[in-house]
């Protein structure tokens, strides 16, 4: 037994120094904590005669400690270590408290933005007296100069028009967080696109929409029986374009949506010169009408832009735009949204700001044939592909959707491009030649509430495919 008692007492010695003096070579992930082991053992003597059967055992009491670290680091390769043994502790004393250790930084690394250049001169300027809300309208996308008269803006919302939310204030600091539990995985960082399963798919053909009726002097809001009836006449294109949250257009969009079996692009207008719509007002909007009448399903959603040309029209800068796509995404994968999240503008915006294109998951942007004097209708599909082979280019060949292009059916001409019914025929006719998806066609209705303008070519509300 005496003999047993001398073996246990040796290798525990044994162990106590291996821990002293072994070099720690494995690198972990994280810190985690410094634990004190102090423990009593025996120092034996056994003593034996000639023949060696023992005569005499004597034990002595001894207080001895070890302790063990483990550490992180964000080195490549481990470097070795050697614990420094402790202090002797009291045998009597307690183990001694575990103590914290520093880590090295988790946050992630902060981003510079691309500083603002200048866009397309050949757009029109901004209406001066910003909307509370714009519903879209064409642009230009010519990409050489012209001497032509510039193309319009979005034209403003007349006054008559249903109020819109308080201006979004963009600053460094996030946005509030869509009210649900829980925050965003960790994969799912605005700074690093998430992985989607549709990144790489596509749309079918699509159409944009808006829920306003009436006149420039006697505007309103469409009913949610007129959304369902709009929505039946739009039921053979089977993804739908939004621009906000105006008249209540996201809730009855998903019910009416749901119905059709359509997909939607979702949208929030923002803009630095007043009437705005606030990002995490939006997507708490979108989330309520999913759960409402999605059962929480937000496959529905294809694409999610924060922005509509406020680029272009000298409204925002592109480094507020990639903030708020950067925002909308923590808050969208918070929420339960997992698809593409970008903002739209003209194609010589995108080109000219690729720092819009590096934060986006895809490209997208808004291309109209009409605003190019030089082209004819039949023409409209193989022009709009050549502006898309240079955002393709330009944005390191990332898949690009036309989130808007049309052709009007009633205005003044602008050089070669006439707008009336049959050439408007025949320039859908040739987008649909060029494009089976990801293109979504401008407008579904007629916009009889906007107003119409030179700029524009007195064609601002004659956009309409379905009459």
């Amino acid at each position: 037994m005496k003999s047993i008692v001398l073996a246990s007492a040796l290798a525990a010695g044994i162990l106590v120094g291996t821990a002293n003096s072994r070099p720690l070579i494995n690198q972990r992930a994280l810190v985690t904590e410094v634990v004190f082991v102090t423990e009593t053992i025996e120092n034996v003597v056994v003593y034996v005669d000639k023949k060696g059967a023992p005569y005499l055992t004597t034990t002595e009491a001894k207080t001895t400690s070890a302790h063990s670290v483990v550490v992180s680091t964000t080195s490549v390769t481990a470097q070795p270590t050697t614990v420094p043994s402790p202090a002797p502790q009291v045998a009597s004393s307690p183990a001694a408290p575990v103590q914290p250790v520093a880590s090295a930084s988790s946050a992630m690394p902060s981003f510079e933005f691309a500083p603002s250049v200048s866009v397309n001169k050949n757009k029109a300027p901004a209406v001066a007296s910003a909307p509370p809300y714009v519903a879209p309208s064409p642009s230009v996308h010519k990409a050489k100069p012209t001497t032509t008269t510039p193309p319009p803006s979005p034209t403003e919302k007349p006054a008559s028009s249903p109020p819109a939310p308080a201006p979004q204030q963009f600053s460094s600091s996030p946005a509030p967080a869509p009210e649900q539990p829980g925050p965003p995985p960790p994969s799912a960082t605005s700074d690093v696109p998430a992985k989607k399963a549709d990144d790489s798919g596509v749309l079918p053909m699509g159409i944009t929409y808006d829920p306003f009726k009436g006149s420039a002097q006697t505007s309103d809001c469409k009913s949610e029986a007129e959304f369902a009836s709009d929505f039946e006449k739009m039921k053979d294109y089977k993804a739908v374009r939004l621009y906000g949250q105006g008249c209540n257009q996201i809730p009855w969009a998903v019910k009416a949506a749901v119905k059709q079996n359509q997909k939607l692009m979702a949208g929030v207008y923002m803009s630095n010169k007043g009437g705005g719509e606030d990002l995490g007002q939006v997507i708490r909007a979108w989330k309520s009408a999913i759960d409402r009448y999605g059962s929480g399903n937000w496959n529905i959603v294809a694409l999610f832009s924060v922005e509509n040309e406020r680029v272009n029209d000298h409204d925002m800068t592109a480094s507020d735009v990639v903030d708020a796509i950067k925002r909308a995404r923590d808050q969208l994968r918070a929420a339960g949204y997992n698809g593409p999240v970008g903002a739209v503008e003209t194609v010589p915006a995108t080109v000219e700001n690729p720092s819009i294109c590096d934060a986006s998951d895809v490209a997208m942007v808004n291309c109209h044939a009409f605003f190019d004097s030089d082209v004819i209708a039949e023409n409209a599909g193989k022009f709009v592909r050549s502006e898309i082979d240079r955002v393709k280019q330009a944005c390191n060949n990332k898949r690009v959707v036309v989130t808007e292009s049309g052709w009007p059916h009633q205005g003044d001409p602008n050089g070669k491009a006439f707008p009336n019914p049959e050439n408007q025929r025949l320039a859908l006719e040739s987008i649909r030649a060029e494009f089976s998806n990801d293109m979504f066609l401008h407008n579904a209705f007629d916009a009889t509430w906007k107003s119409d303008f030179s700029a524009s070519f007195n064609a601002e509300r004659y956009w309409g495919i379905i009459q």
